[in-house]
């Protein structure tokens, strides 16, 4: 969907009811902005929050998998053996 808004002499915006609608927006819903690439992304509060905890999730698994290979990721004799045919 594309629509075209105004931005008042305060700087606001209204979300079209249109918009509002589709997406289930309702007043005093909490909405992040996030400027990106000379864009403005508006998203939901509830939806960016589950987005930041599922990539901490990922993040926190890929740490311990570092710390979990790190024995095999960093032993000397692999790096010799791999040399050969690098």
């Amino acid at each position: 969907m594309i629509e075209t808004i105004t931005v008042s002499s305060r700087g606001q915006i209204v979300i079209p009811e249109r918009v509002r609608k589709e997406l289930y927006i309702e007043e005093g819903m909490k909405i992040i902005l996030i400027t990106e690439n000379n864009q403005i992304i508006l998203e939901k509060e509830n939806t960016f929050l589950q987005k930041m905890k599922e990539l901490e999730e990922r993040k926190a698994w890929l740490a311990l998998g570092e710390t979990t290979f790190a024995k095999v990721w960093n032993n000397p004799k692999d790096g010799t053996a791999w040399k050969k045919y690098l």
